[in-house]
């Protein structure tokens, strides 16, 4: 069953300014879970128009206007890596948009190009030649490289050495191919536009320097690059087509379909192609070669003399020799699936080289249909080929949604959409014409995005079947999927979104088992994308928070000892073979409680660094020293209700990883304290008592035996509060977001609005053991550089997904502060994007 899991609606006016019964609106989702969806109606002032929007789907009310465009959009497609936007039109111009300066809610135009008087059927990206696939023959399989194996797969377009040249393709209704290569450089920095000829005097008190934030400066306006275009016929004529479809070939070539809705003749034909791009002398060359086609009527057409094609789509984007179609008649809606297969045919003996000669070639023939008595509005496939099956989603005119199997077309999964609107914001609900007009689903598969002709959202979600895995236990089909977007690096939020909060700690404890079987190589690449993971699953539950914490606690602390271990430099660079993280390591293996002890076994020179680059990381030694108190202070209190870790789940005082990396980082803050005073910590005592030496000292007996503390090492830890103030980390205590733990409680689907934030969301974490303490709740505190930046900062860049918050300045003076910064530019350390927030 596919379950409606919210809308997203507009203020709709109480009588349209046209009829958009037939208007065209598109949809598709990013691999990071970004929708891109058209409107003819601006969702803020209700102009009509030709808008294109973003938004994410854990956020859906926040949106976001990318583009108003002159002319009809005609299509819109990202990148694999949901890096480039491309939105195509009826006039023949194509527009890539790109975030600007890492913010979701900014866009900007940097490439364009031209095809006059040409109408944009469709565009792909190039492929890069990274495929990784899901063994099912080894879906038991512990090991990484065992289940997910990399596909031998060619990019698109190859430079020297192999390297995959970034670029697109498009298909034009007149029958033209085009190519275009998008540059290598990195369109960060486009040209301005010249400034005015008598620029307003600025005042030297609003120069950067003077403030920690500056006054924003006036915007700049970017000019888009202009890209060299390479055209050529599909076929040995130029035809009209009306629909078209793109597959990626493992050598590199695309494979085409394309056909026309052909009224008068009849002669419903599907022609298929073979294009390749090369690129020679830094300019690109396009073969096109014809492929063997069909006609529909020799399928399920033959019965229908009114046959109307409606949309061609391969099974799958890379490598498969399966086409479905999808048609109208006026008895219903009709998908068929169109095989390619060897025949042999006889010859006749006069022309036989020998008795058993047969000529055999490939040919087109129907495997399997599906019949509706609604017709059918749009069709979409899996965009991932995770085992031997896939499925078809398509959308009705009785405003039903079906989920199919791609092989036997038999229901899978169905749905329908509920579209009633206010208006005005009263009671009274009235019905408008709403029609369905575009669907897409998420890469994992588990929601599916449908999209209306008033540009409104309908979000489905499902389980995605175990058995397409050929895997009876859903939780053992969550944990492959999860595994796989570790490996492959794609996003996770639809399959969050789509797990029970009962199984969360089940999938958690096998996730974590799997994991700890890898290598120790594979282990510390996928590290990072293993916390986050984990972190985001432990927040969906409301038992989970505490744990979700300690594992943002350490997951900042991993990224804070990597920044300083790269500040370390070999005092003798003719020794290889260990570096000074490495003896350091080897100096805290033995259990010496004794933090001075420790340094004298030490090189001093091997942990010089400049003065000023020691003060410039002081909010981040502080921040390591909080955690170190606030792990101990809460250890007797963790200890007295019985809880371990088989049965609560992560706790970071259980992690033996965690705390010998506090002391790492406490012996070289206990080093760098000799070099520059300034950059210690700093704490509020009630006597002269050595809090780092204290610390460092509990802490390595809690190392040692972290299950089973002894008796005086709790004693100690008890009578910590009463020698130093243990001050509170601060964390996000409201979010706002669709993956929430209330979401488990709420009656589906949910309705938003676009622009207003829903009350049924806000989750509020209460009773905390790690709450914001002697931080006020209205204070917002900087995530990255850990710094309070007071009640309301005029400017910040807040996060779509955990509400995180950092300044948008930098005031980083240091290589080591703006490389931290740096860190975390392209987005939040729980996976989401940033978005512009303003108090102003």
């Amino acid at each position: 069953m596919l379950d409606l899991l919210f809308s997203v609606h507009k203020k709709i006016p109480t009588a349209l300014p046209i009829d958009t019964s037939n208007s065209r609106n598109f949809v598709t989702v990013s691999s990071c879970n970004i929708i891109a969806f058209t409107s003819n109606f601006d969702l803020t002032t209700g102009a009509y128009g030709y808008h294109c929007y973003i938004c994410d789907i854990n956020a859906p009310w926040n949106v976001y206007k990318v583009t108003s465009n002159k002319y009809p959009i005609s299509i819109l497609a990202w990148d694999v890596l949901g890096k480039y936007l491309l939105i195509g039109n009826t006039f023949g111009s194509i527009c890539i948009w790109m975030q600007k300066d890492n913010f979701l809610s900014e866009w900007c135009h940097v490439y364009t190009a031209t095809f006059p008087g040409e109408c944009i059927i469709k565009a792909v990206f190039f492929h890069n030649g990274r495929k990784i696939s899901f063994n099912a023959d080894k879906k038991e399989a512990s090991s990484y490289s065992d289940k997910f194996q990399k596909v031998k797969f060619f990019p698109s377009v190859r430079q020297f050495g192999g390297v995959p040249t970034d670029g697109f393709l498009v298909i034009t209704a007149s029958g033209l191919i085009g190519a275009v290569a998008i540059p290598p450089e990195q369109p960060t920095a486009p040209s301005p536009a010249p400034p005015p000829a008598n620029p307003p005097a600025q005042p030297a008190a609003t120069q950067p320097q003077a403030a920690p934030l500056p006054p924003p400066q006036p915007p700049v306006i970017v000019i888009p690059h202009i890209l060299a275009t390479v055209t050529e016929s599909l076929g040995q004529t130029r035809s009209f087509y009306t629909t078209a479809d793109v597959c990626y070939g493992k050598n590199g070539h695309f494979l085409i379909a394309a056909s026309n809705n052909d009224y008068q003749n009849r002669t419903l034909i599907v022609q298929c192609f073979r294009v390749i791009v090369k690129k020679v002398e830094e300019k690109l060359t396009i073969t096109s070669h014809s492929l063997p086609s069909f006609f529909l009527n020799e399928g399920i057409g033959r019965d229908l003399p009114d046959l109307d094609l409606l949309k061609l789509k391969w099974t799958f984007q890379e490598d498969t020799d399966t086409l479905i179609v999808a048609m109208n008649s006026s008895i219903g809606g009709f998908i068929e699936v169109w095989g390619l297969v060897e025949k042999s045919t006889p010859i006749h003996k006069l022309f036989q080289a020998n008795k058993s000669e047969v000529f055999k070639a490939f040919v087109w023939t129907p495997q399997s249909h599906f019949r509706y008595t609604s017709k059918i509005l749009n069709i979409c496939t899996s965009k991932l080929q995770l085992g031997s099956s896939g499925y078809i989603s398509v959308v009705m005119a009785d405003n039903s949604v079906f989920c199919l199997h791609r092989d036997t077309l038999s229901k899978a999964a169905s749905g329908s959409l509920s579209i009633a609107h206010r208006i005005d914001d009263g009671a009274k609900q009235t019905k408008l014409n709403s029609t369905p007009r575009d669907i897409d689903v998420s890469w994992m598969g588990h929601l599916l995005v449908c999209l209306d002709n008033l540009g409104q959202l309908f979000v489905f979600k499902s389980n995605n079947m175990p058995e397409q895995l050929g895997m009876p236990s859903t939780i053992q089909h969550t944990v492959s999927l999860l595994e796989y977007c570790i490996v492959a690096g794609y996003d996770y939020l639809d399959i969050l979104l789509a797990i029970r909060s009962s199984t969360i700690d089940n999938i958690v404890e096998r996730l974590s088992e799997n994991f700890n079987r890898q290598v120790n190589p594979i282990q510390q690449f996928y590290y990072v994308n293993f916390l986050t993971m984990k972190t985001n699953l432990y927040r969906l539950s409301p038992s989970g928070q505490s744990k979700s914490q300690d594992l943002a606690c350490l997951l900042m602390l991993h990224s804070i000892l990597i920044a300083f271990k790269s500040l370390l430099r070999p005092s003798d660079l003719t020794c290889h073979d260990k570096g000074p993280a490495e003896y350091l390591a080897m100096g805290l293996s033995e259990s010496n409680t004794d933090v001075d002890k420790v340094l004298l076994n030490l090189e001093a020179k091997d942990f010089t660094v400049e003065p000023s680059t020691l003060q410039s990381l002081q909010q981040l030694i502080q921040w390591v020293s909080d955690l170190a108190l606030n792990i101990l202070a809460r250890l007797p209190e963790t200890r007295s209700s019985g809880g371990n870790m088989k049965n609560t789940g992560y706790e970071i005082s259980h992690d033996v990883v965690a705390l010998n990396s506090i002391r790492e980082l406490l012996v070289m803050i206990r080093i760098w304290g000799l070099l520059k005073e300034q950059c210690l910590p700093i704490f509020a005592r009630a006597d002269s008592l050595d809090i780092l030496s204290t610390v460092f000292r509990l802490l390595t007996r809690l190392a040692f035996n972290p299950n089973e503390p002894d008796d005086m090492l709790l004693d100690e830890c008890c009578l910590l509060p009463s020698q130093v103030m243990i001050p509170q980390l601060p964390f996000v205590t409201m979010r706002v977001s669709v993956a929430s733990p209330l979401l488990a409680n709420l009656n589906l689907p949910l309705y938003f609005e676009y622009n207003v934030e829903p009350e049924c969301l806000k989750f509020s974490v209460d009773n905390n053991p790690m709450e914001n303490g002697g931080v006020s709740n209205d204070s917002v505190v900087d995530s990255v550089r850990h710094l309070q930046l007071g009640k309301m900062p005029p400017m910040l860049r807040k996060c779509c997904r955990c509400g995180a918050a950092t300044a948008m300045n930098s005031v980083a003076r240091t290589a080591a502060m703006k490389a931290w910064e740096q860190r975390w530019s392209s987005g939040c350390r729980c996976g989401g994007f940033w978005r512009l927030q303003s108090y102003v």
